[in-house]
């Protein structure tokens, strides 16, 4: 049977901190008195001082799991509005300041190289988001959706070098007219895949 520290503690898992520490020093105190009772009763105790320890680690390490994946959610949120406004200098720097690079992490970090016009490391980021999440169908339809803007030649054969570093959409030939890769076709594509935006066709 497997062990269930909030049940152990006699909590709910959607317990707060604030009850989870004041049942954890209730139970300690008990046990720690109760080890030194003669007999069973007292080996008990020690065994379930041990559990209650076990029971308190486990379950700080899953609200600091909790914490953590809430953190980069509102990160990530934060990059994809920063792509829907065009600001993508701001969302490069947020990309650059995280710390964890999870699939969605390459995710974002595709949309910001493909809106400035860097095609093959956006694709490279889209196969680095599927080996970390290969049944993601979001992922796996923009990589697709990529693949056919780059194999339809309205791409540049030089915006397809891969450089040391991603060039701006300031330096690309006739950056500024409205598209990201010259057809509104294609970018109506990628964006309604990669981030549900149509800022790049002049929509909302």
């Amino acid at each position: 049977m497997n062990f269930n520290p909030y049940q152990f503690l006699g909590l709910d898992s959607s317990a707060t901190r604030e009850e989870i520490d004041q049942k954890y020093n209730q139970l300690k105190a008990q046990y720690q008195k109760d080890r030194f009772l003669p007999g069973e009763e007292g080996n008990v105790a020690a065994e379930n001082l041990e559990r209650l320890e076990l029971a308190y680690r486990d379950i700080l390490a899953k609200l600091e799991s909790q914490q953590a994946t809430e953190d980069f959610g509102s990160i990530y949120g934060q990059i994809a509005d920063c792509i829907k406004k065009d600001d993508l200098s701001k969302a490069q720097q947020l990309l650059d300041e995280c710390s964890s690079r999870e699939a969605e992490w390459h995710n974002l970090q595709s949309i910001v190289f493909y809106k400035n016009n860097w095609f093959l490391e956006s694709k490279k980021q889209l196969e680095f988001a599927l080996k970390l999440e290969p049944s993601n169908p979001k992922y796996q339809d923009s990589y697709d959706k990529l693949k056919k803007i780059i194999a339809s030649r309205t791409v540049k054969p030089e915006d397809l070098r891969t450089t040391d570093a991603p060039r701006t959409t300031y330096d690309m030939p006739g950056a500024g007219n409205g598209t990201c890769t010259g057809s509104t076709c294609c970018d109506c594509l990628l964006c309604n895949a990669c981030c549900n935006c149509m800022s790049c066709m002049g929509g909302n």
